[in-house]
Order: C-alpha cells, then sequence, then structure tokens
C-alpha cells in the first residue's frame, strides 16, 4: 500500500466504573481503572487518559464474516467484473465476537509515541503507519492487543449486512472524502468507529481462504481496509473499503507498514 498524505487536524475486573452501551442493551460493561467514560451520539464511549486514545464497545454475539451472495451481487451492480478474489473472502463464517473494547480511530504518531513507538515520523495527529512490531509494542504498553480479523470486521459493519458499512451504493465524492480523509469530524459508522480504511494490522495469520481448515502462511497476517491508501480512486479501488476486504501482509508495500487499531479485553 502506498502511504498518501492526511490533511490536518488485562486490566483488575474488580472495582471498575462502568459505561453504558446506547442502543446495544442495557447490561453495563467494564471500564479499565482510572479511564474516563461517557457517551454520545454513537452511543458510549471509554478512554485511556495518558494518550487520550478513545474506545468503543464491540458487542458480544454471533457475527457473519466474509463477502456474501447478496455482497457479490451488490459488487457486481457497480462493476459486472470487479476487483475481487472471492475465494480469499469465502466462505461466510459464523463467528463469536466480544465483547472488546476496540479504539475509536488507528493510533496516531502522537498516541504510538505516547506507548514507546518513536520510529514513526509526522504530524502527532495523524495516523501512524507501524511495522507488526511496533504495533504490537504500542498494544503491549497499552495493556491491549491487535484486534482479530473477526473482530476488526464485526466492528467495521457495525450491524450492517450491505457491502460498505454505509450502505451498497457508492456516495459521490465529497462524501467518500469524509469516509477517506483523516479527520476526527469525517464520517464514522453506526457504532462510532472511524478512520476504517488506511489498512490496519490484524492478529490472525493469514489463510488464503476463510476456510478454518485451510494453511496458515507462516509469518503473514491479515490486513483489513486500505481504501483511502489508494485516493483519489483510479479504477476498482473502492473494493477496499468493503468489511470483507482483506489482503497478506506480504501485499504491503516495501517498507511492511500500515494502520493499527488497538483492542483491550472485557
Amino acid at each position: 500500500m502506498r502511504t498518501v498524505s492526511q490533511p490536518e487536524f488485562r486490566f483488575p475486573v474488580t472495582g471498575l466504573p462502568r459505561f453504558f452501551p446506547a442502543d446495544r442493551g442495557n447490561a453495563p460493561v467494564p471500564t479499565p481503572a482510572g479511564w474516563r467514560s461517557g457517551s454520545d451520539g454513537y452511543g458510549a464511549w471509554a478512554e485511556e487518559p495518558g494518550s487520550g486514545m478513545r474506545f468503543r464497545l464491540v458487542p458480544g454475539g454471533t457475527y457473519q464474516m466474509g463477502l456474501s451472495t447478496a455482497e457479490l451481487d451488490a459488487a457486481r451492480r457497480i462493476d459486472p467484473e470487479p476487483n475481487l478474489a472471492v475465494a480469499e473472502l469465502t466462505p461466510v463464517l459464523s463467528v463469536n465476537v466480544g465483547p472488546v473494547l476496540l479504539a475509536e480511530r488507528p493510533i496516531t504518531v502522537g498516541q504510538a509515541r505516547h506507548y514507546g513507538v518513536t520510529s514513526e515520523t509526522g504530524r502527532d495527529h495523524c495516523p501512524a503507519m507501524l511495522t507488526r512490531a511496533e504495533a504490537r509494542a504500542a498494544a503491549e504498553a497499552l495493556g491491549g492487543r491487535l484486534p482479530t480479523e473477526a473482530e476488526w470486521e464485526t466492528a467495521c459493519r457495525a450491524g450492517t449486512s450491505t457491502l460498505f458499512c454505509w450502505g451498497s451504493d457508492i456516495p459521490d465524492s465529497l462524501d467518500l472524502e469524509r469516509w477517506l480523509a483523516w479527520d476526527p469530524d469525517g464520517h464514522r459508522n453506526r457504532w462510532g468507529f472511524g478512520g476504517l480504511f488506511f489498512g490496519e494490522w490484524c492478529s490472525d495469520g493469514y489463510r488464503p481462504s476463510h476456510d478454518p481448515a485451510g494453511p496458515v502462511s507462516p509469518g503473514v497476517h491479515v490486513i483489513k481496509g486500505g481504501g483511502a491508501q489508494y485516493w483519489p480512486w483510479q479504477d476498482g479501488e473502492w473494493v477496499w473499503c468493503l468489511p470483507a476486504m482483506r489482503m497478506p501482509s506480504t501485499d504491503l508495500f516495501a517498507d511492511g507498514r500500515c494502520a493499527a487499531r488497538l483492542a483491550v479485553d472485557l
């Protein structure tokens, strides 16, 4: 993936403050001790005070992962021959997820520095492009981890079953900019997750399909998202905004870096 310019702009389980996930049930959710919490139009959030990294709840449950027949049909309505390796995105699986706290946005340069990762250069508020080792080091310093592919895709879908998290059509360029630009006021999905399309590390080893019995490629990991890396699009790069889209880390650009979104277990 090529880098694009970005515009300005296990914790103890006892005695924890709690926050409530709006629109996703009324059961209280533990929040790590000392964190801030609150709610907004997207629901409840929790914030790690040292870095200011804000997290949203991915509710526990069973979800669908992979490219469905309905989604493939929707893609073919956009382009009769979409740039999709369908075998890599199927079969559709039912996966058990969460509950887990997942960062609202990918880790920034400043937040990575706060967690001891200093190799990335750039403005503090821009997304940090990290090697896998750097992403894991930042997660471990937080007391968290990288999300699984199932967690990431579930968070991106945010309860939808459409081709994209915003629907099944490609919006106009101005609307797309608000999904693809690095902008705190840009679009977020129904669960409050934003900055979804910079390409992100997942914890899973890469299989060439969703077949659980398929071989895992040694040293290769799943990357999700990526549509912002190719903006403005020249042809069929919209496929990199599909929640189901995935690729092996060997397909990253030569520096082996991409974004990362951190997860904290409850």
